[in-house]
């Protein structure tokens, strides 16, 4: 099914792995251009290598940077602004914070993560929705987590800072309607991906399981079973951001294999 995406520039945060570079994949196959932003030029390049192996005919371009400064970000859409002039997809993707329980975590900690899920989701979103306002179309896609909807155990500093991303889902959804942009979230719980193997990790430390043990008890608790495929979840993001999906707005998505049917 072509998506007509073909020439789209999208902008992936987080996007040298995880769910940002699978959703960076997914866009590229399906003909958009890139700029991805994460930590690291060496990640990045490596990032742009595998997805040019796969998605050929597009162009990819790289920023390095850490969404929780300031600077950074500004300096992201300074350069968006300077050599694009527009920008049409803006898939937001950022780490996972620290795991444990609400005592186990410092002021530091607290605060480290709010800048990592909060402010950077504003700054971010603000940036991309001036530069999508200018040429009246535009898709704004995050990629938060399913503790938007329940809690997960050991895992404090999602549960309680994520909440936020839906109030912002809607709060946009409705002020960029009127210039056709259009605002979505994805939850996953327990996408295969380097965060989950760390969060299984910790689990069986603190459990005292095997690490094979821990990612079975982490699958069991979805009816389906299993964890997810980062590639799917790219797949959504595509959808998203096509005008096939012009009528959706202001939704939070489940991407869990029916975990949430529990709650």
């Amino acid at each position: 099914m072509d998506l007509g995406l073909r020439g789209k520039l999208a902008l992936v945060t987080g996007g040298s792995s995880g769910l940002g570079f699978a959703s960076a994949l997914e866009l590229a196959l399906e003909g958009c251009d890139l700029i991805l932003f994460s930590r690291g030029r060496a990640r990045l390049e490596e990032a742009r290598s595998r997805i040019l192996a796969e998605a050929g005919g597009v162009s990819i371009d790289l920023f390095p940077g850490d969404l929780r400064v300031k600077e950074d970000v500004d300096a992201l859409f300074n350069y968006v602004e300077g050599n694009y002039g527009r920008l049409d997809i803006l898939v937001y993707s950022t780490g996972g914070p620290k795991p444990g329980g609400f005592f186990d975590i410092s002021d530091e900690d607290w605060e480290d993560t709010f800048k990592l899920l909060n402010l950077s989701a504003i700054r971010v979103a603000r940036g991309a929705s001036k530069l999508m306002m200018r040429g009246k179309w535009g898709r704004i896609i995050f990629i938060g987590s399913i503790t938007i909807v329940r809690q997960i155990e050991n895992l404090a500093t999602s549960n309680i800072l994520r909440l936020p991303i839906a109030g912002l889902v809607r709060a946009l959804a409705v002020e960029l309607a009127k210039y056709n942009i259009t605002v979505n979230g994805i939850m996953p719980y327990d996408v295969l991906t380097e965060r989950v193997k760390q969060l299984a990790e910790a689990d069986a430390k603190r459990l005292g399981i095997t690490l094979e043990e821990a990612i079975k008890r982490r699958a069991s608790k979805t009816p389906l079973g299993r964890m997810g495929n980062p590639r799917d979840l790219g797949a959504l993001v595509a959808f998203l951001a096509s005008e096939r999906a012009s009528y959706i707005t202001g939704a939070l998505i489940p991407f869990d294999g029916g975990m949430s049917i529990y709650y």
